[in-house]
Parts: structure tokens; sequence; C-alpha cells
């Protein structure tokens, strides 16, 4: 076989991983065309290039506000720390940030070290960007569209307006993690086809961050009970890698109760903890004396989410199952930043994929709910300060009435628990998402 022939069946292998191929059927499979209207099939270009300019227009603008990658180089300072022997926990490793994650994610970070902190960033960059392509089209394959001019170009649009999502353009500002630990969960969770490695990638993306462990109390009720002792034994096995490979920070973070410490991500009241801690913080102070009201309510608002997510696993609503899990996960965590609400992407693939099948009016509201809330909308600019960065997002807006604005992403995670049971009530009970998409073979509930 000549090393072309061999090179472009890499390639095609690897575009196969992110939407199957028009003519796959080997395994039996159908895979339909995504009817994408004419309206939208001559918008899509010029959306992208819309998007893409603005992205770089504020980065001439703003440049350190845009690419402040401070997150990132406590990453890369953990890894620095892991190959050097040094404690993760007794001080901050840049400036006044500590390190917050778990001794594992020190340990997969220490690559970062080997790079120089500009080739880092250029790395980061280029894998988040892919990652980011990559989650979204997996949302699109797990429904059964062939990769066709139109698919492409949707999951293309997708992932371009994704990149304009405030969670995202957070995530790539600051450096964060949190594409990466959506493309884990998505990949393990989204499967077309079933396997016994199905919940590695939840143990696994848990063992970099508590927040992913949501997700195995879901696979219990969705009685996939493999893929939940699968998930736990990968959890725990980052757990005994972190002794192994750290022991003294291991015990410093599991047993000295290290990750419970909130504080050391920042002030539980800050707009910027868009949850129902932070919520609660902000009406009353001390944040303290919220604390038991705190744990009832976060019971009730998250049995809501799983009852949610629960029905749509029953219908055959996977993807917007998974989506509603990791809201949830934003929402009853302690703390959670902002650009933890990267789940807001599945969500949004979700409702754009019912409102272009369905073409039904109470769909492309929701859809146009997602994108507004999500958006990196400008609410201030500071041109005279190329240091600073300008406000995005509805919840940085300063008004009388902000306690809806600065909490906005609770409420949009209550709205699509609420409106999926709704939904779903209205809608007839189905093997598959819609007739449109019952060429998958779904993982059965097991």
């Amino acid at each position: 076989m000549s090393d072309v022939q061999t090179t472009r069946g890499f390639w095609a292998r690897v575009a196969d991983s992110f939407l199957p191929r028009p003519t796959e059927d080997r395994q039996g499979h159908r895979t339909a065309a995504l009817n994408v209207p004419v309206w939208l099939r001559r918008a899509t270009p010029w959306l992208i290039a819309a998007v893409l300019l603005w992205f770089v227009v504020c980065s001439i603008i703003w440049p350190v506000g845009m690419w402040m990658t401070i997150d990132l180089e406590v990453y890369r300072a953990g890894g620095v720390a892991v190959l050097d022997g040094r404690p993760l926990y007794d001080h901050p490793l840049v400036a006044s940030l500590m390190f917050t994650y778990t001794p594992f994610a020190a340990i997969i970070f220490a690559p970062l070290a080997l790079l120089p902190l500009l080739g880092t960033e250029i790395v980061y960059t280029a894998v988040t960007v892919l990652l980011l392509l990559f989650s979204v089209a997996r949302c699109w394959r797990w429904m059964g569209y062939r990769r066709d001019r139109a698919a492409v170009g949707i999951v293309v649009l997708g992932t371009v307006l994704a990149l304009m999502f405030e969670p995202v353009r957070t995530t790539f500002y600051l450096g964060q993690i949190n594409v990466l630990l959506l493309a884990i969960v998505v990949a393990d969770l989204l499967r077309t086809r079933k396997s016994n490695w199905m919940g590695v990638g939840v143990g696994i993306a848990a063992g970099i961050k508590l927040t992913p462990l949501v997700f195995i109390p879901y696979l219990l009720l969705t009685r996939q009970f493999k893929a939940a002792g699968v998930a736990m034994a990968s959890f725990v096995g980052t757990i005994a890698l972190g002794f192994v490979l750290k022991p003294h920070d291991a015990y410093a973070y599991w047993v000295g109760q290290k990750f419970s410490e909130v504080a050391r991500v920042g002030d539980v009241w800050s707009t910027g903890n868009q949850t129902l801690r932070g919520f609660l913080a902000r009406l009353v102070s001390p944040p303290e004396a919220t604390q038991n009201i705190w744990v009832v309510l976060a019971l009730l608002i998250g049995a809501l989410g799983f009852w949610a997510a629960v029905v749509a696993h029953r219908r055959g609503e996977e993807l917007l199952a998974v989506s509603v899990i990791g809201l949830c996960s934003t929402a009853v965590s302690p703390y959670s930043w902002s650009h933890h609400w990267v789940w807001f992407v599945p969500l949004a693939v979700f409702a754009l994929h019912r409102a272009l099948t369905t073409r039904r009016p109470s769909m492309w509201v929701l859809t146009a709910y997602v994108y507004i809330t999500a958006f990196a909308w400008p609410v201030s600019f500071p041109v005279h300060d190329p240091g600073a960065r300008a406000a995005t997002g509805i919840w940085a807006i300063n008004w009388p009435g902000d306690v809806v604005t600065r909490n906005e992403y609770l409420i949009a995670y209550l709205v699509t628990a609420v409106f999926t049971l709704v939904h779903l009530r209205r809608s007839k009970a189905v093997a598959s998402t819609d007739g449109v998409i019952d060429n998958l073979d779904p993982v059965p509930s097991r």
C-alpha cells in the first residue's frame, strides 16, 4: 500500500470519527440526510465569516483581554510541580492562584511543562478548537446524519457559533479545560454502538475535576449499571494513580479535604459563581447563613434535573439527557464559574436539530433561547485599555433587575429541565430521537 493511500485512509478514519460517510451501512445502520432550509444554507458562510471576524477584531482591540490564559499557566505550573517533586496545595503556584484540581489532573498536565509557555498556549488553542469541533460533530453523529455538504456546514457553523458562547469564549480567554471535559463525556456517553468501555470517560473526567461524578448516579438511574461500574472503577483508578505518584498531595486533597475548600476557588457570592449557592449568597449576607437552605434546594433542583434526564433517556433523547445532567452538575455545584457552563453546546445542537426536523415554533423558540442565553454579548467596551476585557454575557449586565440577569445560567438550567419534561410529555415515546434518526443502534439500558 502506498504512503498516499495510507495517509488518505488515516484521514478518512479521522473524518469518520466525526460524521459517518454517506455510504456507511456495513453495520446495518442507515444514515439520513440533514434537511437544512435554503435560507440557513445561504446564511451559513456569512454567519461563519461574521463570527470569526468579530473574534479577530476583539483579539486586536483587547489582545490581553481575549487571551490571558492565566489558568493554563496554573495547569502548567502544576505539571512542573509534579516533575520537580514539589507540593501542589501548600502555596499558590502562579501569583495568588492555588491549584484546585486533583493530583491526577496535575499528573496529566505534566507534559505541558516540557513546552515553553507560548508553545503551550499555541498547542492548547489548537487542541481545544479541535475538541470543540469534535464535540459538536459527535452530537450530530449520534443522531445519525451522514457526512454530506449540509451536515458539514451545520457542524462548522455550530462550532464557530459555540466559539462565541460566553462559557466557551471565556474558556479560551482563561486557558481552561472545560471543553476537554465536555469532549471526554460526550465521546463516552454518546456512543452509536455498545461498548464495554462505556463509562471510562466519565471516570477519567471526574478524576480531573469532580463535577462529572454526577453522571454516575445518572447511569445508575437509567439502569446502565455496567457503565456506572466502569465509571466508578476508572475514577478510583485516577485516585490510586495520584497516591502512587503524588502521595503527599493525594493525602492532602482526599483525606485533608482540600477538594471541599470552596474558598480556594473564589468568593462564593461572586457574580461569576453561576450556581444556586452563588444566587443564595448574593441574596443573604453572610453567605454561611444560607448553607442549610442551599443543601435542601440543591437536592430539589438536582432531583428535577435527574427526573428530566431519566425521562429523556427512556424516550431515546440521550443527547438531551446528557445536556441536562451537564447543566445540573454546574447548577448544584458549590462553585461554578460561568465558563463551566459549556453544556450549552450540546443543548444548542439538540435544540437546532429538533427545530430543523420538526419545524415546530416551540423548538425554534428553544433554539433562540439557548443561543441568546449562552452567547457572549458584549456589554462594555473599554476602548482605551488594550489590557482590559470587554464584559460579555447577559449575566454581566448590571441594572436594577440584575437578580435575573446575574443568575441567568441557573434560570436557564431550570427552564431546560422543565421544558424537557413538558416536551417529552407531549411527544410520542419512540425508540430513538425521532423518525429521522432510527438509523442508530442506541446503547440500550442495561
